[in-house]
């Protein structure tokens, strides 16, 4: 009876049981299934009737509607792992879906499995429960909150690219003296500064030109209050270009905030606007100029809006209607004579579809008079080519004859202002361009035609490509097109054939452009010939690499000599002369070195730097320089920790010429210490060699230019360590060829570590 009860409540607590259970035989590989309770039937949509007594992956077998999932196997090997170590195994976050009730279709799950191990008194496993738990939600907020992290990394160097690459200038200034923290360089071009001038620096004490303008205080403004401020056709009065200019700026001041709200600073964006202020003024100049030739000929104007219906007109072109001052459009159209209503409406039709609106007509004043007028405008249409716009002129011609000296005045003055309105939005040095969203070129201006000969026609869709160069034209359509997938910002540069047989260089870029839903719609854009920029870099390059390869052997032949003269001297009892010979050869050691560094940069800017990479001991090549070098300094004790590094394989000699510049650095730049410290060390598969000094060092703004070309210490202290500033260039270029990292770290006043990396996994058979 006891057992009876003792059957039932067990019974009872695994069917009410909240969590799936399914309990199995370990007959491998069947694994019949013994029991199930109501958990389970409902999490897996099944029936007790369907499970008992039969095969687990006969009723589940392979996921039904995801064939690529290995859950059987998966499954198996649990199962496997449960019943050969006697403890729970769990199997996480697997797909396997479910039947959804009285349809075909499955219902996509994830679960979390355990496979517990039932053991008799023996230790041995007589049966298992195999306890499903539905993670599906969970499963997919994890995957969302991934998604999501992937997509913010993404928007932010999206972003970063964005600023950077655009072609207005922008920049982003933090703290109350708003540092620049960020700037590109269509910003520092319009301000005719470069950005190492204003970058980490307190930009309205770089921009001398902004004082007494106010701008300091909107900044301020928009940093305490958040709200953003534009200005439009600001004037800037600055040396740019070495010539004093007024510029015109259209800009925007937006509030800058961090992660959580808190304003930290402003974003500024700023357009020279130069050439359109001048060209408006020249326009409102020829506007000014039509409308006192009008008033000079007793002619009145108008302006439709053709959205509205509203009109604009002049005193004159009311009073030619009858009326002493402007009236509503309505009142206008009162007067026409109802013969003539007809083919004025005939003429503002046609005005539409040719572009241009002439009719004569009468019109009743209200004393009954009729009068003639000739009714001229000139129809303008927006981006999308719809009109929206007329502007015109109103004539009495009454009496004709009196009138007619004043018309030809007024036509020229009119062609005249049109005249010089084409000019002004025609004229660009620049090549421009236009395309759909599809990429297909659907506008080039007369400059790239007269650069490349080929006609307007030819050029649309992809007839441009016949211009650029047979070797630049797949990169040109590879990068065009990434650019045209990503909807981001295209710059590419190619060479083309110009028209008078030459090969010309040019860079490419555009903006992308949107529809007013936000659709993508192509791209407008610009190209610019940069051929003799080029041609400047390579022949500056040429030059050095003459120049250079030039003294070489001439000093060569002096610091023979000069060896030579000092044994002769010695022999003679002279030493003191000898002395001086040995300085000379010390300096002819000096412009050795500066000649063989020319050269190298001179190889590396035209790729032609060789390399002869083999198998070497890294650590008894630092040794042997290390004790090389230390005969070169007797202040100096050059201190050694090395841990083991093996054997690396790379350019043995070009290494070696890396880690001599290193240690005659540290040696140079600290000249009021007494020791350096050469350590190495294996670690992450890269084998790592790092120089210490403890002299000058480097401030915090210049530690991002030490390894570029020609950088020296400034001040004071550049008289003080001479040279040219190649060592380090040279360096940081050897060591990227070779595929490892060059870094350094410093603190003005105390020292400085310069370290580089080269990896060991780089043999000769895996080049």
């Amino acid at each position: 009876m006891d057992n009876e009860i003792s059957l039932t409540g067990y019974i009872s607590i695994f069917n009410s049981s909240p969590v799936a259970k399914l309990i199995m035989k370990t007959d491998a590989p069947t694994y019949t299934i013994i029991d199930v309770n109501d958990a389970y039937l409902l999490a897996t949509n099944s029936s007790r009737e369907r499970l008992i007594g039969k095969s687990v992956f006969t009723v589940f077998p392979g996921n039904p509607t995801d064939q690529e999932s290995k859950n059987i196997e998966l499954t198996m090997r649990s199962f496997e792992a449960a019943i050969h170590t006697g403890k729970p195994h769990t199997m996480s976050n697997y797909r396997y879906d479910i039947p959804i009730p009285g349809t075909e279709q499955f219902e996509e799950r994830y679960w979390t499995t355990t496979n517990i191990p039932v053991l008799n008194e023996k230790g041995e496993v007589v049966f298992f429960i195999h306890s499903p738990k539905n993670v599906t939600e969970i499963y997919r907020l994890e995957q969302r909150e991934k998604a999501g992290i992937e997509a913010l990394k993404t928007q932010r160097k999206q972003l970063y690219s964005l600023l950077m690459q655009a072609p207005v200038g922008i920049g982003i200034f933090k703290g109350p003296d708003f540092i620049t923290e960020l700037i590109n360089q269509p910003l520092c071009d319009l301000y005719g500064k470069s950005s190492e001038e204003m970058m980490d620096k307190k930009i309205f004490e770089i921009l001398n030109f902004a004082k007494g303008l106010g701008l300091e205080e909107l900044a301020n403004r928009v940093r305490l209050t958040g709200e953003s401020y534009q200005g439009k056709d600001q004037p800037i009065t600055l040396i740019r270009d070495g010539v004093l200019q007024t510029i015109y700026v259209d800009f925007v001041f937006e509030p800058f905030r961090d992660d959580d709200g808190t304003i930290s600073g402003i974003i500024a964006i700023s357009i020279d606007a130069t050439e359109q202020v001048n060209a408006r003024h020249k326009l409102e100049e020829a506007e000014e100029r039509a409308r006192l030739a009008a008033e000079a000929v007793n002619m009145g104007t108008f302006d439709i809006n053709l959205v509205n219906g509203e009109i604009i007109t002049s005193t004159r072109f009311a009073n030619i209607f009858g009326f002493e001052k402007p009236v509503h459009r309505d009142r206008y159209l009162e007067v026409f004579h109802k013969e003539d209503l007809r083919s004025r409406l005939v003429a503002h039709r046609n005005a539409i579809r040719k572009g241009n609106l002439f009719y004569e007509s009468r019109v009743v004043w209200e004393d009954g008079s009729v009068h003639w007028v000739r009714v001229e405008g000139k129809v303008f249409y927006n981006s999308d080519e719809m009109p929206h716009r007329i502007l015109g002129t109103v004539l009495d011609i009454t009496e004709e004859q009196k009138n007619q000296e004043q018309q030809q005045q007024l036509e020229k003055a009119l062609a005249d202002s049109e005249q010089l309105l084409r000019k002004i939005t025609s004229a660009s040095p620049a090549c421009l361009f236009m395309c759909n969203e599809n990429g297909a070129i659907t506008y080039v201006n007369q400059t790239w035609i007269d650069w490349t000969g080929i006609s307007y026609d030819d050029n649309m869709v992809s007839g441009w490509l016949e211009a650029i160069y047979q070797e630049d034209r797949e990169k040109a359509i590879e990068e065009f097109q990434v650019t045209l997938n990503n909807q981001t910002l295209y710059g590419v540069s190619f060479r083309i054939k110009h028209i008078d047989g030459t090969l010309r260089w040019c860079t490419a870029c555009g903006q992308p452009q949107y529809r007013d839903d936000g659709s993508f719609c192509g791209y407008i854009g610009s190209c610019t010939d940069i051929t003799e920029q080029k041609e400047l870099q390579q022949q500056k390059d040429a030059f050095i690499g003459i120049a250079s390869h030039e003294l070489k052997t001439p000093v060569t032949s002096i610091k023979a000599y000069t060896q030579v003269l000092e044994r002769i001297l010695i022999k003679k009892g002279e030493h003191t002369e000898a002395g001086m010979m040995r300085k000379m050869n010390d300096q002819l050691d000096r412009l050795t070195s500066l000649i063989s560094d020319l050269l190298d940069v001179t190889k590396i800017n035209s790729g032609k730097l060789q390399f002869n990479p083999q198998n070497f001991d890294f650590e008894l090549l630092v040794k042997e320089l290390v004790e090389d070098l230390q005969r070169t300094t007797d202040r100096h004790k050059l201190i050694e920790q090395y841990l083991p590094t093996g054997v690396v394989f790379a350019d043995k000699e070009r290494i070696g010429q890396v880690i001599t510049n290193l240690i005659t650095n540290a040696i140079k730049y600290s000249p009021k210490t007494d020791k350096i410290i050469i350590s190495t060390e294996m670690k992450d598969e890269e084998v790592c060699v790092c120089v210490e000094d403890f002299g000058v060092g480097i401030s915090e703004e210049n530690l991002n230019k030490v390894f570029e070309q020609f950088y020296r210490v400034s001040g004071d202290m550049q008289h003080t360590f001479p040279g040219l500033g190649l060592g380090l260039y040279i360096s940081s270029e050897i060591i990227k060829r070779e595929g490892g990292r060059i870094w350094v770290d410093s603190q003005e006043g105390a020292g400085s570590r310069f370290c580089f990396s080269l990896p060991v996994n780089k043999t000769e058979t895996g080049l």
